[in-house]
């Protein structure tokens, strides 16, 4: 079976973290975007080059449960659903995916976006490992690892958000700005 216009929008979706959705959306879509992205399928993993990415949709999804995957194909990638009532599967191109991209970035998502990744990534860059100046190993998780570990979840669901925003979720939902 064919892919869905949702399973489209899912793929793309499932693609990017907000980091990645960031950088993306910083290079014109030249030879680039798509050298970038198909650079996502082909990140080195534990046993050499990852050349397939898979997720389960979460409850409340289209299809919840089923298992999803991106394979790597020149050009684009393959995206097939595993779905209960049967196997939907297509290829979908770089050029599919930054339009999609480009269809909801607004200058105001794509400010959201870069200054709530910045402010993530800043945070994450504070992080000191273990309690060498606090007087003990619980000093250091009250006063400092709790709030950091606070503050970070905060930083992270902005993020999220702000990629909500231009890659929405495929059940309706008001926006978020």
């Amino acid at each position: 079976m064919m892919l869905t216009d949702i399973d489209l929008a899912m793929a793309a979706r499932g693609l990017f973290n907000p980091a990645q959705l960031l950088e993306f959306a910083d290079l014109p879509f030249t030879d680039s975007r798509a050298r970038r992205a198909g650079q996502l399928l082909r990140e080195p993993g534990k046993a050499g080059m990852r050349l397939e990415m898979r997720l389960r949709r979460l409850p409340g999804e289209p299809d919840a449960a089923a298992m999803c995957s991106w394979t790597w194909r020149p050009g684009g990638f393959t995206y097939t659903v595993d779905a209960a009532d049967g196997t939907r599967t297509g290829d979908v191109s770089w050029r599919q995916v930054s339009q999609l991209v480009d269809q909801r970035l607004t200058p105001v998502r794509y400010g959201a976006l870069r200054q709530a990744v910045t402010a993530e990534a800043d945070h994450r860059r504070s992080y000191f490992r273990g309690p060498a100046p606090f007087r003990s190993a619980d000093a250091w998780r009250r006063y400092f690892y709790a709030p950091w570990a606070r503050s970070a979840a905060t930083f992270e669901l902005r993020s999220r958000a702000a990629k909500d925003a231009i890659l929405p979720a495929p059940r309706l939902q008001p926006p978020l700005f």
